[in-house]
C-alpha cells in the first residue's frame, strides 16, 4: 500500500478512536461550545499522533503509562474550560491512545503495544471484586488494577494479542448468530 493509502486510512482510523472515546464518555462541560470542541477533538488527535511516533520501537510499561497520564494532564491543561470538572479523565486518555495503537499494530505499523484498550468489553472479561467503569476511571491506580487483572487473564499472552483473540471470538459468535437468524427466517 502507497504512503497516500497508509495515510488516509490513518486518518480514518484515528478519527473512529476519537468516536470510540468520546461517544459513551460524558467529555464536554455543559457551557463547551461546538467551536471549543472541535479544537478539543483536533487536539486529541495531535496528541494520539505526537505520542504515537514513540511506539515505532518497544515502549516499556512505564513509559506507556506515563503516556497516558501526559495525555490526560496535556488535554487538561489545553482544554479544561470545556471538559467535564476541567478534565480528560485517566480511562478516556487510556482508551484512546491504547485503542489507537491497537489500529497502527494491526496495520503493522507499530510493534504489540504494552496494552489494550480497557472498555467494557475488556473490563466485563477481567474477575473484579467491583467492576471499574473506563468512563469514569480517573487515577492511574485504577488503570495498574485493570492491566494487573488483565495480565492475570491473558497468562502469559500480550494483552494487546490476548484483547484481539478475545474480541475477534465474539465477533465470530455475532457473525454465527447472525447467520442462525437469517437461516430462521
Amino acid at each position: 500500500m502507497n504512503e497516500q493509502n497508509q495515510r488516509f486510512i490513518c486518518n480514518e482510523l484515528l478519527e473512529l478512536v476519537v468516536q470510540a472515546t468520546l461517544q459513551r464518555s460524558p467529555t464536554y462541560a455543559e457551557k463547551a461550545s461546538a467551536k471549543r470542541k472541535g479544537e478539543f477533538r483536533e487536539g486529541l488527535r495531535r496528541q494520539l499522533e505526537t505520542i504515537a511516533n514513540q511506539y515505532s520501537g518497544k515502549v516499556s510499561e512505564d513509559k506507556h503509562i506515563e503516556n497516558i497520564r501526559r495525555l490526560s494532564d496535556e488535554l487538561r491543561k489545553n482544554f479544561s474550560d470545556c471538559l467535564v470538572n476541567g478534565r480528560f479523565r485517566i480511562g478516556s486518555a487510556q482508551k484512546a491512545l491504547n485503542l489507537h495503537l491497537k489500529y497502527l499494530w494491526r496495520l503493522g505499523r507499530i510493534s504489540t503495544p504494552p496494552h489494550c484498550p480497557f472498555d467494557f468489553f475488556v473490563i466485563n472479561k477481567l474477575s473484579l471484586d467491583s467492576p471499574i467503569s473506563w468512563t469514569k476511571l480517573d487515577d492511574i491506580e485504577g488503570y495498574k488494577e485493570l492491566v494487573e487483572d488483565a495480565k492475570r487473564k491473558a497468562n502469559g499472552v500480550s494483552l494487546a494479542e490476548w484483547e484481539y483473540e478475545e474480541y475477534e471470538k465474539e465477533r465470530e459468535k455475532a457473525r454465527e448468530r447472525a447467520r442462525s437468524q437469517n437461516s430462521t427466517s
